[in-house]
């Protein structure tokens, strides 16, 4: 065949194979030397300098018996600056627990640590950085926003959209750090719950107090002016109009007792009611200290590593070698 004769495509498909081949060829030494390097590397950072991590998970069930109060957390949501449209129970819980106003109680408590030995709080163990050039009052909180930012990269949640079961994890590099600081969370937003929730009932139960308090006022006074009416009017008896009077007073004596009492009943009836639309955490069982950690997978990240690593070291071998021949040619 004449050296002009165009090649077929698959000669030249097998022209540029052999290529390729003869490059690695040529750069075997480089390749077995630059990945042996990366298994080293690999082995050495994953074995010594990544420190493992555990997780530890919480189960939040849904309360069925307290469908009334769920209707009512959109509104609690609002109140950390949460937007829910629709949803109830579990569904805003999942929301909610990234608060800020869950998350603080978490981040200001104070934990046993195995690199610290005295107990700390998640701004220290996290070593966050002291913000010396801002103000004092500026300088906690942006420390606080720091740590809160660090601790919401390790909280995960997971929400079983056909039973609404909520599953809260939490990873720490520490087995025990991991199941308090997950415990501590799902607290937190309970007492969230319990403290922030504003419902009918308990708005009822403050005006039925407010009002007590009123109608007993006035109870006092009338009975207190029923007694000095008798004190000025010893012979009550032989007069009409004194009687007369005194019948006034003693009706509206017993009106004010009649709606004290009743009112008085009906302070305990919504106090019942205020128990019964406050939401509870509903939570099958608070996180163990996991025995086995989550992380890292040595196996799995070397080998991700290493194939990463040999595609790499392919291309640019083969393609630095093509690239010159290009530039070598062009400058001929």
């Amino acid at each position: 065949m004449s050296e002009n004769t165009p090649l077929s495509e698959n000669d030249q498909a097998i022209e540029k194979l052999n290529f390729y081949l003869n490059q690695i060829k040529t750069n075997k030494n480089k390749l077995i030397i630059f990945n042996a390097t990366v298994a080293v590397l690999t082995l050495l950072v994953l074995l010594f300098i990544i420190k493992p991590y555990y997780t530890s998970s919480i189960t939040i069930l849904p309360d069925v018996g307290r469908k009334a109060a769920f209707t009512q957390l959109s509104d609690l949501a609002s109140l950390a600056g949460i937007n829910i449209n629709g949803g109830a129970g579990t569904e805003i819980y999942q929301n909610l627990i990234t608060a800020e106003s869950v998350l603080a109680p978490v981040i200001y408590n104070k934990y046993q640590t195995n690199e610290f030995k005295k107990p700390v709080d998640l701004i220290e163990y996290f070593d966050v950085k002291d913000y010396k050039s801002y103000p004092p009052q500026l300088r906690e909180r942006k420390r606080f926003i720091d740590a809160m930012k660090y601790l919401l990269k390790r909280i995960e949640t997971r929400l079983d959209r056909k039973t609404k079961i909520l599953t809260v994890s939490v990873t720490m590099p520490e087995s025990k750090l991991s199941a308090d600081v997950a415990n501590k969370l799902v607290n937190s937003l309970d007492n969230y719950l319990k403290t922030k929730t504003r419902t009918y009932a308990s708005e009822q139960s403050k005006y039925i107090q407010k009002r007590i308090a009123q109608v007993k006022d006035s109870l006092n006074r009338a009975e207190q002016a029923l007694k000095d009416f008798k004190e000025k009017n010893r012979r009550i008896s032989q007069s009409p109009s004194l009687l007369l009077k005194q019948n006034k007073f003693l009706r509206n004596i017993k009106i004010l007792q009649s709606v004290y009492i009743e009112l008085r009943k009906q302070l305990e009836l919504s106090k019942i009611e205020e128990v019964k639309d406050t939401p509870v955490l509903n939570i099958r069982e608070y996180a163990k200290d996991p025995v086995n950690k989550t992380g890292p997978t040595i196996l799995g990240n070397f080998l991700l590593i290493m194939i990463a690593s040999l595609i790499f070291s392919f291309f640019f071998y083969i393609f630095r070698n093509i690239t010159h021949s290009i530039l070598k040619f062009n400058l001929l």
